[in-house]
């Protein structure tokens, strides 16, 4: 009792009160200094370390010294008479209870103002007027570069959980990482990408702890409206807790309605593996570049990630969308891929019908298929799960291209735009699609701002390129700019078929065979070798040849739509062996749209098969089909622009030629190459089975030498390029 009476004579119990209170209200303020300036993990953990060290260094000197008129003394050297210990504990109380006041007036600040769910005045206005957000790229505060892809990856999760608000319209991942490291200011941000509010945060990991702060802020002031911190343990279940909480908080601040589907969608558990979690994010990183080697990595991440975790639906979802990126981007097989596509797709519905990634796959897998109906309908329910998805808007505007809905087509573009401005795929497929109904301008507009906007992506320079041999029959300018393309991602499959089609167009076959070596040598015997091989060698009359590569081509290709070359090839090759049969059953497959409905199904992206088919209906003498099928045809060439991507070209000439209607069908070939159709000219004029009747005309072979001449002229263009050193025709 004796100590006890002594420790309160000489304060130092209010000494350690007061000091626990400042103590306390110093951490605050220094947590959010320290999370506002990046401060790395042993800042803020020295200065608690302080903190806690100071505490009995104060209660030491609370007990050995005293404050006297005269100063600081030690107690020992002090009269107690004149000691004025109680006058001292007097002022201590007035400064600890004042402490209590400002202690309690932060929490009240904290709970209120700082980390609100619901907050007040500005955001109850944003809330009313526009529920849109745009997440930040955050910054990596391990000073660690290794950490960099773990930061992205918890971004660009964030990012999918927060689009799953229906109510909200929130910009695409693409977009907003065009702001990394920026030092634009947050109103400039939000104006250029049509938002009211900004997310932005940072991520600081070490070991198996990480902190993660996030802030919203209303774009128009530049204040901050909700601020929260976050210190967990580095497991799956807090992670995805902490993407529940923001979300939650977000729609909550800016008034954004959660249907109970989306509630329970935000707040799932994918997984509980850390490792596969990992993978995932990478993998869904990869497949998004568009490129062979990222693609089939993309594929192995995945698979890593439904072997770590059977039961993760997303990484099942993920690797059903990169097998099929796998064959358009790497050549893979169709018949090998397309069925293990599906398997993965339906294992990750068995395991959540309800997840929007994977109906989105689904849709994917059934375009690339060419099963419109089923990929519109899979299609569908992606958008209505996942409403936020630029992915989703994009393939369900491809597939409307592909139907011939153009204007459906640029309707879901421009979505796809409002949720992702700076989207690189989506501005190249609006460019195509304008040109295809012939807007022109704005199809080299479109293209040009592609490239403005990433002049490191192929798509801009390959845009450039159809716009070129398309819309002006320049095949010379339209091959310079494929060689830049080239230059850009000297990867891309994509990019060696296009420079192959325009020097077999020019005539250059010597190097046309040097870029098919070049094919071959990535892609041993890839359908899209045999593809193009196949053409040389027709282009060079090796017609038996040719047709060789289209049986073999058959063998990889579940179907041959879009191969129009191949299966005339093989068509003919049929009819040579009395097997018609066959060969409309293979049209069938490959256009079912155009023989199985009751009355044809032709439109923009199917007239030229649907003219091939006539002309084999008309060899097995289903004339009155034939006629129904020429009839429909005309429509749409008659009302599609002549020159373009998707122009008509020579396709009323070749209406006229199997109605008998030779003159109007030589008119026609005149009209088209005057106004600079050139596309597979040779072809045409050599080999396609519609002009049999016309290549007897003194007419139609006077066309085709001026047509060979300007072809001519091209390449001369070409070849002085090259002795100008302004291209480089060997790859």
């Amino acid at each position: 009792m004796a100590l006890f009476t002594e420790l309160k004579r000489r304060n130092v119990f209010r000494v350690a009160i007061a000091y626990a209170v400042i103590a306390w209200l110093l951490a605050q303020v220094a947590d959010l200094a320290f999370a506002s300036f990046g401060a790395p993990d042993w800042v803020p953990k020295s200065f608690l370390f302080l903190l806690v060290l100071g505490f009995p260094l104060a209660v030491f000197f609370a007990w050995a010294f005293e404050l006297t008129p005269e100063g600081v003394k030690r107690e020992k050297d002090v009269d107690r008479s004149q000691s004025i210990t109680h006058q001292t504990g007097r002022k201590l109380n007035v400064v600890i209870i004042s402490l209590l006041v400002i202690a309690l007036g932060f929490l009240l600040f904290d709970k209120f103002a700082i980390r609100s769910d619901r907050p007040t005045g500005t955001l109850d206005a944003i809330g009313e007027i526009d529920k849109s957000i745009a997440v930040l790229p955050f910054e990596n505060r391990s000073n660690r570069e290794e950490d960099r892809f773990f930061t992205d990856g918890i971004h660009d999760d964030l990012l999918s959980t927060i689009a799953n608000i229906g109510s909200m319209k929130v910009i695409s991942r693409t977009s907003v990482m065009e702001y990394r490291n920026t030092t634009k200011k947050i109103p400039e941000i939000a104006a250029e990408l049509g938002v009211a509010t900004i997310l932005e945060g940072g991520i600081q990991r070490s070991g198996n702890q990480v902190r993660i702060n996030v802030q919203l802020i209303d774009a128009s002031t530049d204040q901050h409206v909700w601020a929260e911190t976050y210190d967990r343990e580095l497991t799956t279940e807090n992670l995805f807790a902490i993407q529940s909480e923001v979300s939650n908080a977000i729609a909550a601040s800016l008034n954004a309605t959660l249907t109970p589907k989306e509630h329970q969608r935000i707040n799932s558990l994918p997984t509980n593996n850390i490792e596969a979690y990992e993978a995932y994010l990478l993998g869904d990183k990869r497949w998004r570049a568009r490129e062979s080697e990222s693609v089939n990595e993309s594929v192995r991440l995945f698979q890593k990630a439904v072997d770590l975790d059977p039961e993760f639906a997303l990484a099942w979802a993920g690797l059903g969308t990169a097998l099929v990126f796998q064959v358009d981007f790497s050549s893979a097989e169709p018949r090998k891929t397309y069925p293990k596509a599906e398997r993965a797709v339906f294992k990750a519905l068995a395991l959540d019908d309800q997840l929007g990634e994977a109906h989105a796959a689904l849709g994917l897998l059934r375009l690339a298929q060419a099963d419109f109906e089923a990929s519109e309908e899979a299609l569908k329910r992606a958008i209505e799960l996942v409403p936020n998805s630029v992915d989703v808007h994009n393939w369900y505007a491809v597939l409307f291209a592909r139907q011939g809905r153009k204007e459906d087509a640029l309707t879901m573009y421009q979505r796809g735009l409002e949720l992702d401005p700076l989207s690189v795929i989506i501005r190249s497929n609006f460019a195509i699609t304008n040109g295809q109904i012939g807007r022109f301008d704005e199809m080299r507009e479109a293209y040009e701002r592609v490239i403005e906007i990433s002049p490191e992506s192929n798509s801009g320079y390959e845009g450039i390129s159809i716009f070129h041999r398309s819309v002006r029959g320049r095949y010379d300018d339209a091959l310079l700019w494929m060689l830049k393309a080239n230059a850009v991602t000297p990867r891309d499959s994509e990019n060696r078929s296009f420079i192959v089609s325009n020097l077999i167009t020019l005539g250059d076959i010597e190097h046309a065979k040097l870029w098919l070596d070049e094919i071959r040598n990535r892609e041993s015997d890839s359908y899209v070798y045999n593809a193009w091989m196949g053409t040389l060698a027709l282009r060079l009359g090796q017609t038996d040849s040719a047709t060789r590569l289209s049986q073999r081509l058959g063998q990889q290709l579940p179907v041959l739509r879009g191969y129009l070359i191949a299966l005339a090839l093989l068509r003919d090759d049929d009819l040579s062996r009395n097997r018609a049969e066959d060969a409309l059953d293979r049209y069938r497959q490959s256009y079912p749209e155009i023989l199985d409905n009751s009355s044809p199904e032709v439109h923009q992206n199917n007239f030229s098969a649907a003219l091939e088919i006539a002309y084999l209906l008309q060899a097995m003498g289903a004339n009155s089909r034939a006629e129904e099928v020429l009839e429909e045809t005309l429509a749409v060439t008659e009302s599609i622009p002549l020159i373009g991507p998707g122009g008509s070209g020579s396709g009323s000439a070749a209406v006229f030629a199997l109605m008998g209607r030779k003159q109007d069908a030589l008119a026609e070939i005149r009209r088209s190459v005057d106004a600079g159709w050139r596309a597979t000219w040779w072809y045409y004029f050599d080999h396609y089975a519609p002009f049999e009747s016309l290549r007897g005309e003194p007419e139609f072979q006077a066309v085709r030498a001026e047509v060979e001449a300007d072809m001519a002229e091209q390449l001369a263009a070409v070849r002085e390029m090259e002795a100008n050193g302004d291209i480089q025709l060997t790859p």
